[in-house]
């Protein structure tokens, strides 16, 4: 499994959550693949596995704009990622909103974490 952590993201549901309006705090993204046991009857004693299905996961950690955060409306809508190396590097695919926690410390500053599932393939541009 592989774990990237950037320091800018941009994400779309409805209203862009980015540097520039939302303040991206980090962000995380995993994407990983299935396998299969395709161990036969010659095996020498070690399993076998193919890879088959990919998929792909994250968060996004913002400070909150109090007049336009995302609702639980937003919770199950789509939305396109873009997840930045470098500002010429990025990850990009679409995702569903599967989570939204939002949050307030004792200093009152307003976070939220996004947490969503890609629905297809990803990809670095």
């Amino acid at each position: 499994m592989a774990v990237i952590a950037g320091y800018n993201g941009k994400v779309d549901w409805g209203t862009v959550i980015s540097d520039a309006n939302y303040n991206v705090v980090s962000w995380s993204l995993d994407y990983t693949t299935d396998t299969v046991d395709t161990t036969d009857f010659t095996s020498t004693g070690w399993k076998a596995f193919t890879a088959t299905l990919k998929t792909w996961a994250g968060s996004v950690d913002t400070f909150v704009d109090a007049s336009n955060p995302l609702t639980i409306a937003d919770v199950g809508t789509s939305a396109t990622i873009e997840l930045y190396l470098s500002d010429a590097l990025y990850y990009h695919g679409s995702a569903i909103c599967t989570g939204i926690h939002p949050s307030v410390g004792v200093e009152g500053v307003e976070t939220q974490t996004i947490d969503f599932q890609g629905t297809g393939a990803l990809t670095l541009t």
